[in-house]
């Protein structure tokens, strides 16, 4: 292997085996440990370590002089092939990063989060994906205590009131899938095929983990991906951790994969909308035992290439577990539709960013990586077709199995099994930033096509992409690579219909101008994804200033009695937001459509309009007192409604009680995630702006999971009653909630995410407030606060 670019100061070219030892205190949150790397270096070997202390370095009997630097551990062996050994201290982490500290009411457990850079922060390592090893680990421990790692316990030895216990070797695997957990876990067990499952959670008295549902949806995704790639799963078993505490939504350590505690249980009482989580977060994280695990990317510049796999793959092996679901409509509401927020602003980034400093990684796991990447591939399949992308995966999948690979590698394995020229497609997409507006215009029978890049802030740019047009004539599907700036097409003479991005599966928007031409796209047969496609449009048109609030609102009204659950919630979704920056302008013609929504949907009973008349009802309890009292009106009675429906007997509640201290004591007896995050939800729902700041202020009391304390934000953000007291209280506060975060990415959300709606009316101020302490994501937060300030201007001078 030769020195990469990106960590030039390393003479380190191969680590064939970390042989680890760890002796965890686990009440004194510390522990002393001992790795025995296998090296080949063409000079003194340089280690990754991050606030480790070094206690020895030798090879067999022979010290060898270091320096510790506290991000290096630079040891002067000279030119060095063999085992070096080295022994060292840490201490357990208080954030979300490294070996941490993960609590649950009056305990614990002990639990590792290695991506992207924090293997360093846990043992001396080369931590770089490309370096590849196999990992033999030993944990000795307290004897009533569980270890839970990759690979099955070889042995156990029990020595006076400890334990050791020794797992399996691993295959060669990058540093950051490494997974190691200490505590009292409870166990359940079942199988697939070969392949021993585990659901692992912290034992405790109450809020047992309801895991039937986790093994259910671990068993149809396996089926799903060992038929799809063609290779079985590599591992002999797998473990689904559940974690009282934790950062992200979960982590793909191989063989032992990590989830919040909210995305193993299913319950009676758990809402359709948490069930579908659940099932979309474990089809996520399987995927990545074969993208991401069993082949992994060369370097973080193709994070991408991980994650909107994992992405796109979640949704595949969904549909076909879940098929009732449809989970593409969700797909494009969520996954594309979040990416083209982001990726319309002058501040983003290409698919493929390049890394050069770790401290960028996290910023990186955002939507571009995610949903722009996913949302590409979708288009890509679309358009070479299933079977042909089908077969180039399991291809590149079999060429680089236990190896690393980049994307321009999975590029020309499909368009080798397609026969189409893919790379110069995926170049065009993957390697800039942004996405284009196709304007289509109509003269006579010509069909014009003219591509430029769409911004939200009203500006343009000369970049073209290859575009693959779908359009739908007369109920005709046809196919165009819009590969320059302008093309003409030449329609039928009496042209009936005309719908083009069919099924949203391009990442593209479409302006219709004129009269004639948009009067065809709504004379042909829509399906629920061409309309929300329309509608999802219509808001960008909107934000950018390119069709008016008059405009927008003659469209909405063409969906006053739509019963597609897509189109529906996301007209709903469109509205709670227009109604968050500018409430009082809004509140009359939200209510007017919720209300009808309500009555579209009461008699359907299948899952999607289960969820979709669970959020409507939670949000009409913001914008109508009467529904909010009728809704509240069934808290005392809570454990009969049905889960859908809790949130707005909560919501409902607390609008029309303020019963402040009634709510807390409902939260501290809940046992379950999802019950306590109703709970939240309702405690910053009240009209009295102080019991918000009460509720904000108790999320950092240490009674709520730190992990939580996002959400408390986003629920607040809902409610315009509270957005004076939100912003107030950020400021104060910011801070703690950058420590809390750090190195987790999940504060620089918060700011793009909801500070771009708190600040709303206050422009001047929240800019000169992020003058004055310069943090992560603040630019892209003022960008989109710049954009939805002026649309609420706007609105205000039309109502």
């Amino acid at each position: 292997m030769q020195v990469t670019a990106t960590q030039p100061e390393k003479n380190v070219q191969q680590v064939r085996e970390y042989d680890l030892f760890l002796d965890v205190d686990f009440a004194g949150l510390k522990y002393n440990g001992k790795v025995t790397a296998d090296i080949d270096s063409i000079g003194d070997v340089s280690l990754d370590a991050v606030g480790l202390q070094i206690n020895n370095v030798k090879s067999g009997s022979r010290k060898i002089p270091f320096k510790n630097t506290g991000k290096l551990l630079e040891v002067q062996t000279g030119k060095f092939s063999g085992r070096l050994e080295i022994e060292f201290s840490g201490e357990v982490s208080d954030n979300f990063t490294g070996f941490y500290k993960a609590s649950y009411g009056d305990g614990y457990i002990l639990s590792t989060h290695l991506e992207a850079v924090q293997a360093r922060k846990v043992f001396p390592c080369v931590d770089h994906p490309a370096f590849k090893a196999a990992f033999k680990l030993q944990v000795r421990t307290d004897l009533n205590l569980s270890v839970i790692s990759n690979m099955p316990v070889e042995s156990e030895t029990k020595e006076g009131g400890r334990k050791t216990v020794t797992f399996k070797k691993t295959p060669k695997m990058s540093t950051y899938l490494l997974y190691i957990g200490v505590g009292k876990f409870a166990q359940d067990k079942n199988r697939h095929g070969k392949t021993e499952l585990y659901a692992a959670y912290a034992d405790r008295p109450t809020g047992k983990i309801n895991t039937g549902f986790s093994f259910e949806a671990t068993q149809k995704v396996l089926d799903y991906y060992e038929s799809y790639f063609g290779i079985p799963f590599q591992l002999p078993k797998l473990h689904n951790v559940a974690v009282p505490e934790f950062a992200y939504g979960a982590m793909e350590n191989w063989g032992a994969i990590t989830y919040r505690e909210i995305l193993l249980h299913v319950d009676k009482d758990t809402s359709i909308r948490a069930k579908k989580s659940v099932a979309h977060v474990i089809a996520h994280e399987i995927a990545h035992m074969w993208f991401g695990d069993l082949v992994t990317m060369k370097w973080w510049d193709d994070l991408w290439l991980n994650e909107s796999f994992a992405t796109f793959m979640d949704f595949k092996s969904t549909d076909t577990g879940y098929p009732d679901w449809k989970v593409w409509q969700d797909f494009v509401r969520t996954s594309t539709s979040g990416a083209m927020g982001r990726d319309s602003l002058t501040k983003t980034h290409p698919i493929m960013a390049k890394v050069h400093d770790p401290e960028e990684i996290e910023e990186l796991f955002d939507e571009i990586s995610y949903g722009k990447g996913a949302s590409i591939l979708r288009m890509i399949e679309a358009y070479i077709g299933s079977e042909n992308f089908k077969r180039g995966v399991a291809q590149y999948l079999q060429k680089f199995r236990y190896s690393n690979a980049s994307g321009h590698d999975l590029w020309s394995n499909l368009q080798e099994a397609s026969g189409t020229d893919v790379a110069r497609i995926m170049e065009g997409w993957i390697s800039q930033e942004g996405f284009p507006v196709v304007k289509a215009s109509l003269a006579g029978t010509k069909l014009t096509l003219e591509q430029e890049r769409f911004l939200l802030t009203g500006g343009t740019s000369n970049q073209t992409w290859p575009i693959p047009v779908t359009m739908n004539i007369d109920g005709k599907k046809q196919l165009l690579l819009l590969d320059k700036k302008k093309s003409e097409i030449n329609l039928p003479a009496a042209t009936r219909s005309l719908k083009l991005n069919v099924d949203q599966t391009g990442f593209y928007v479409v302006l219709y101008q004129g009269k004639e031409l948009q009067d065809l796209v709504w004379k042909g047969k829509l399906s629920p994804l061409d309309k929300w496609g329309l509608i999802n449009d219509a808001k960008a048109f909107l934000l950018s200033g390119r069709t008016s609030y008059k405009e927008y609102l003659s469209l909405i009204d063409r969906y006053q009695n739509e019963e597609e659950y897509l189109p529906a919630i996301e007209i709903s979704d469109q509205l709670s937001f227009l109604y968050q920056i500018a409430p009082s302008e809004v509140v009359e013609y939200a209510r007017k459509l919720h209300s009808s929504g309500l009555k579209n949907f009461e008699s359907k009973k299948d899952d999607n309009s289960t969820t979709l008349k669970g959020v409507i009802a939670a949000r009409l309890t913001l914008l109508d007192d009467a529904y909010a009292k009728s809704a509240g009106s069934k808290f005392r009675e809570l454990a009969s409604v049905e889960p859908d429906m809790k949130r707005s007997a909560i919501m409902g509640y607390a609008r029309s009680s303020n019963d402040y201290d009634g709510l807390i004591s409902r939260y501290t007896k809940s046992t379950t995630d999802e019950e306590r995050l109703r709970f939240l939800e309702g405690l910053v729902s009240f009209k009295n702006p102080e019991l918000t700041t009460r509720t904000l202020d108790f999320a950092l009391s240490g009674k709520v999971k730190r992990q939580d304390v996002r959400n408390v934000i986003l629920y607040a953000t809902a409610n315009p009653d509270g957005k004076i007291a939100l912003w107030e209280w950020f400021k104060k506060n910011m801070a703690k909630l950058e420590q809390m975060y750090a190195g987790t990415a999940q504060f620089s959300i918060i700011l793009r995410e909801y500070l771009s709606i708190i600040g709303v009316g206050r422009v001047a101020e929240v800019e000169r407030f992020f003058s004055e302490h310069k943090v992560i994501g603040a630019d892209i937060a003022l960008e989109r606060l710049r954009i939805y300030d002026k649309l609420a201007k706007n609105i205000a001078a039309t109502s």
